[in-house]
């Protein structure tokens, strides 16, 4: 199977092209926070790169979020457009299952890791795993959450993730738990790919209808936007 794998939930991008889970081609964007404009001509690269007609592709393995959300809508809009143009099956991979994969790099891998992303308000998206059979598998589902309760209830881990900085001086202060470092902060497009691929054995593939990001929680904007709206309702207008 032909496949390009994409990771945009974080200010780092990545994307890649594969034959099976071998990794013809690959980039990581030049310039952080700005997939939009770096999606679709590093792909056009890549495919040139592996000499693959963008025709020829069968899949898009795209991290789905949580995460950042111009980030995550760009992501699911090309695989969206991958797949109304030309048929490709899509699998939505987790982000902070993918996040959390970057644990086995580390030179002594944990039992247990940590993956987040800052909710703000304080809080922060995270899931739980655990190393099970080569990979780390979740516990838990993916929650927004106190950091501070969610550490205490799930030390000793290591932990990583984009939240990470934004949340620092509580996590210092928690027991049991270590800092991976912020070389393993973001979603690599090779996790993306070796995730998504064993989903697609597992025929885990998502139709356009239900292709949208995992959220969590609704966009600060689309919460705003309702609120107005009841307000105004409530008052007659």
């Amino acid at each position: 199977m032909l496949a390009i794998a994409v990771e945009t939930s974080g200010s780092r991008g990545s994307v890649l092209v594969a034959r099976g889970l071998e990794i013809l081609a690959n980039a990581t964007f030049k310039v952080e926070q700005q997939h939009g404009v770096q999606l679709l001509p590093t792909v056009d690269a890549l495919s040139k790169q592996a000499g693959i007609d963008p025709a020829q592709f069968d899949a898009v393995y795209v991290s789905g979020g949580p995460g950042s959300f111009t980030g995550l809508r760009i992501g699911i809009t090309f695989a969206k457009a991958m797949a109304f143009a030309l048929e490709c099956k899509v699998v939505r991979v987790p982000s902070l299952d993918v996040l959390a994969q970057n644990a086995l790099d580390l030179p002594a891998k944990p039992n247990r890791v940590i993956s987040i992303f800052d909710a703000k308000r304080g809080n922060v998206f995270g899931r739980t795993f655990e190393l099970n059979d080569g990979l780390y598998k979740p516990i838990d589902e993916p929650k927004e959450r106190s950091p501070r309760e969610y550490l205490a209830q799930h030390s000793p881990a290591t932990i990583l993730g984009a939240g990470v900085e934004r949340h620092r001086d509580v996590i210092e202060q928690a027991k049991g738990i270590t800092v991976a470092g912020s070389d393993y902060d973001f979603g690599k497009a090779e996790w993306v790919l070796r995730l998504g691929a064993k989903m697609a054995n597992q025929n885990q593939f998502i139709s356009l209808d239900q292709l949208i990001p995992i959220y969590i929680r609704k966009p600060d904007a689309e919460e705003k936007w309702e609120a107005r709206q009841a307000a105004g309702s409530g008052d007659g207008k």
